[in-house]
């Protein structure tokens, strides 16, 4: 059988996995720390934690944009934010935490799934079964991920942005679908019974020979 060579594409998408994936590993590690941390006394009461705030916000104050020799009168609208807890307190860093950490074990599944993947296709394994399975783990990744990040902003959204209060901001309750990763997921779906169908034609293949 003839030894086909790598393409220098997939060499390079395999070692840039490596890495990528080496240090997505280091920061989870780092996460984990911090979550431990979280349950004893190491931090006290100085933790100053900024997380992004769940939906958008309308600066209820108008501008004045100078152009062409006239002042448009402009507003803020539909603005994303971050939020500062002054010395947040612990049960709060404790819920982020674990969202973070949850967001970390998946982005982990799909990163080394997806460099086993890479892995496979660069030895020349592209139509087996390993590789399906991979796929739809990936799928099914994505689709958790997704779901994380719509429930997630509205939980968040109930208990903090609902009850904050400012003078010159509007908190929307208007969140994001994240549209495209649940596309993403439905394509690498796809994508695996398509591999399913190659695997198939190659097994009658074989038995024709």
């Amino acid at each position: 059988m003839e030894n086909r060579k790598t393409p220098l594409s997939f060499n390079i998408i395999y070692w840039l996995m490596n890495i990528i994936t080496g240090l997505f590993v280091v920061v989870m590690l780092a996460v984990i720390a911090a979550n431990i941390l979280l349950y004893t006394d190491f931090f006290g009461n100085d933790l100053q934690l900024h997380v992004q705030l769940p939906g958008q916000v309308n600066f209820l104050e108008t501008g004045i944009l100078p152009m062409a020799g006239n002042d448009i009168k402009v507003e803020l609208v539909e603005a994303t934010a971050r939020i500062h807890f002054f010395n947040t307190p612990v049960f709060i860093a404790r819920k982020f935490g674990l969202v973070l950490l949850a967001v970390m074990i998946i982005g982990l599944i799909i990163l080394w799934t997806f460099r086993q993947f890479v892995a496979n296709v660069r030895k020349g394994d592209i139509f087996s079964i390993d590789n399906i399975y991979r796929l739809q783990r990936i799928s099914y990744a994505l689709v958790a991920f997704w779901f994380l990040m719509i429930i997630y902003p509205r939980i968040s959204y109930y208990f903090i942005s609902a009850r904050l209060q400012f003078e010159n901001v509007e908190i929307l309750s208007e969140f994001d679908n994240y549209p495209g990763i649940l596309l993403a997921a439905l394509f690498i779906w796809v994508l695996s019974h398509i591999f399913i169908r190659g695997v198939k034609l190659q097994e009658e293949q074989d038995l024709t020979v």
